[in-house]
């Protein structure tokens, strides 16, 4: 018995420090394994983008960092093709580090443009060298300030031939061309249809509009003028010519949305095909014109566009007109899209014929065909 207790009180004091011993070890290993752990986490200053480079570089808040090739900034969006992970639109406050391999053309919020090679780091603007303000950058585009660079068009064109009991033929052509800059933007589209039926024609419309605007901020710009011409026998129209100038305002410009509205005083000249006995052939008129344009992209492959224009003159004019376009366009490829549209034009007041028919007030259309972007 008193062998036993001796055991005893032995044990106890060898237990305690064999328990200290694996609470010490334990503890030990957890903070060396932390550290380590500590060692392995880099910073965004620990990170370093490779200077001299073929690519372009970017580097996001979360550390990561991309190699590919500078698209554009635009609207506080940064597009941005890596080689890996293909185009990304990435939020302009995300970026950390952002590195042309060659020269860029930024606009300012000054609405000067200034070219060179960028450089972006520490909460810090540099181009070729020189030090700016960050916050003052309004657009990047990749390259030099090159005509080339400022413009961008597309072309859908849509096609349906049938031959045997009753030979058609249905054509239609979608067609735009944009020239944008800091300071300035012009544009020009053209809706065309033309359908046959054995002999017979049954649709002959084409429209041409065109204008040119001049910024005076980010949001409002000058109208100086703008321009429309429309032919559609088959509304009793055999030309209509729109003169005009207005101002406007971009109530949404991102890099996936832009929302403009605009407006102002016009002059209206209409050639009509057919009148009545006793009334004139032609008429013109003083108009008021409002004119809105909506694009977004509701994923990275389709984009969703919507343009209506209208027109309130006189009634012998055809008074109030409208003429509205919308759609989607599924891109297929980088170069070829699908453009599925649908066109509402509209005449509150159309001239009658000379045997007296009057034209439908609204005509519909819808156009599927193939755009290629140029």
């Amino acid at each position: 018995m008193i062998r036993f207790l001796n055991v005893k009180r032995t044990f106890k004091p060898f237990a305690f420090t064999f328990c200290s011993y694996l609470i010490c070890s334990n503890v030990v290993a957890q903070a060396l394994t932390e550290q380590q752990n500590v060692e392995h986490q880099f910073t965004p200053m620990q990170v370093r983008v490779p200077v001299g480079d073929k690519y372009d570089w970017l580097q996001l808040n979360s550390n990561e960092l991309l190699k590919g090739k500078i698209k554009h900034l635009y609207g506080n969006k940064l597009e941005f093709k890596s080689d890996q992970l293909g185009t990304l639109i990435v939020d302009w406050e995300d970026v950390i580090v952002l590195q042309s391999r060659g020269a860029v053309s930024i606009g300012f919020s000054d609405l000067s443009t200034r070219s060179g090679r960028l450089l972006i780091q520490d909460g810090h603007g540099y181009l070729d060298g020189v030090v700016f303000n960050l916050n003052d950058i309004i657009t990047i585009i990749a390259g030099e300030p090159h005509e080339a660079n400022y413009w961008s068009s597309t072309m859908s064109l849509g096609a349906n031939l049938r031959s045997g009991n009753n030979d058609q033929i249905d054509y239609s052509a979608k067609a735009r061309m944009i020239r944008r800059t800091t300071e300035s933007r012009f544009r020009t589209d053209y809706l065309g249809n033309y359908s046959k039926s054995g002999d017979e024609k049954t649709t002959n419309n084409h429209r041409v509009n065109s204008f040119f605007d001049w910024f005076l901020s980010n949001q409002f710009f000058l109208r100086p003028v703008f321009v429309e011409y429309y032919t559609d026998p088959f509304m009793n129209i055999s030309s209509r010519i729109t003169l005009g100038s207005g101002v406007g305002y971009s109530i949404i410009d991102t890099a996936k949305t832009e929302w403009s509205i605009s407006g102002g005083p016009a002059y209206t000249m209409t050639n009509f095909k057919e009148v009545e006995l006793g009334e004139d052939d032609n008429e013109s008129s003083g108009t008021l014109f409002v004119d809105t344009t909506f694009s977004t992209e509701l994923t990275d492959s389709i984009d969703f566009n919507a343009d209506y224009r209208m027109q309130l003159g006189n009634q012998n004019s055809g008074g109030y007109t409208h003429h509205a376009v919308t759609g989607i366009v599924v891109e297929l490829t980088d170069m070829f899209d699908l453009d599925l549209s649908l066109v509402w034009d509209r005449s509150s007041n159309p001239r009658a014929e000379t045997d007296g028919q009057v034209p439908e007030r609204d005509d519909f259309q819808l156009i599927i065909g193939f755009g290629v972007d140029i």
